[in-house]
């Protein structure tokens, strides 16, 4: 057995467990990629779609591309954005020095 070095983003493109990934997964996990904070996209739901599939492949791709979303069904289309951070404040010391 021989161990080499890789690229990372080689590895976060290969398909993994055999599972071959669909043009309209491929494209979700693209336009993930391209969100930036503040910034929020839809995919529209067609005839023979539910909202709740839709959902979950935006989910699923996000969780493909490596990022965090926040995701909300509105009309016939599916939002989406990055989710937002929110820190806890820390706990009060005991005794302050």
């Amino acid at each position: 057995m021989r161990i080499e070095e890789a690229d990372l983003n080689t590895l976060k493109t290969a398909q993994r467990r055999g599972r071959v990934r669909s043009p309209e997964t491929q494209e979700l996990i693209e336009a993930i990629d391209s969100l930036v904070s503040g910034t929020a996209k839809s995919v529209e739901i067609e005839p023979g779609q539910t909202a709740q599939k839709v959902r979950a492949l935006v989910m699923y791709a996000g969780k493909a591309a490596g990022k965090k979303l926040q995701a909300a069904v509105s009309g016939n289309k599916v939002l989406f954005a990055l989710k937002e951070e929110k820190r806890r404040p820390g706990r009060p010391r005991k005794n302050p020095v």
